[in-house]
């Protein structure tokens, strides 16, 4: 099994517990808040790697026009019943099925983390290429080391792929793929299903 079919395996299932845990947390909000602050009003914004709608049923109930992709079937069953008002795609961010300049910004939270180091440039570069000029990107990631195999927390038994980033590295591929970095921040978290306790909070700039 790779890392891409381990992450969708697991993810499949996990959606159960992690929708239970995870669909009502508040926590990412405030950055949601000032990734959007930069984006005009009824801006057509993508949600990579949606997991069950969390931050697709924000913005949508924040006025923005909301798109949402996965790769985990159960994941997305999840999302089309809790946020039915929102599209939903089975897609790989890695291939990303849009004409170019589709959306106003796309939010990738905790999803770039199950893409291997040598895709992250493609990845980004299908990001820049989906974006409007000086569309925005919000990247949540979690800080560590790169490329690894660790435990789930939610199931015992079962294995994920992550791979974790520094501020500076995910600012670097940014930079190398077309973007400018306008905001950064890396914070302490308490969270023991968690598979890092830093969160890296990362708004790039189409240039």
């Amino acid at each position: 099994m790779d890392n891409t079919q381990l992450v969708i395996s697991t993810y499949n299932k996990i959606a159960h517990k992690y929708t239970n845990k995870y669909f009502t947390d508040k926590t990412d909000f405030p950055y949601i808040d000032k990734f959007v602050s930069f984006l005009p009003k009824n801006s057509r914004i993508l949600d990579i790697g949606c997991g069950p709608g969390t931050f697709s049923k924000y913005l949508i109930n924040k006025g923005f026009k909301v798109e949402g992709i996965d790769l985990s079937e159960e994941m997305l069953k999840i999302a089309r019943l809790k946020v039915s008002e929102v599209k939903f795609n089975l897609m790989d961010m890695r291939n990303l099925e849009y004409p170019i300049n589709s959306f106003d910004g796309l939010i990738v939270p905790y999803s770039l983390i199950h893409i291997a180091t040598e895709e992250i440039p493609k990845t980004l570069d299908g990001f820049n290429r989906i974006l409007k000029q000086n569309g925005l990107i919000l990247i949540i990631a979690q800080a560590g080391e790169p490329d690894r195999i660790v435990d789930e927390t939610l199931i015992k038994g079962r294995k994920m792929f992550i791979n974790f980033f520094t501020r500076k590295k995910l600012k670097d591929y940014l930079t190398n793929t077309g973007f400018e970095v306008i905001f950064q921040k890396e914070k302490q978290i308490n969270d023991i299903d968690s598979f890092s306790d830093r969160v890296i909070y990362t708004i790039a700039r189409k240039i």
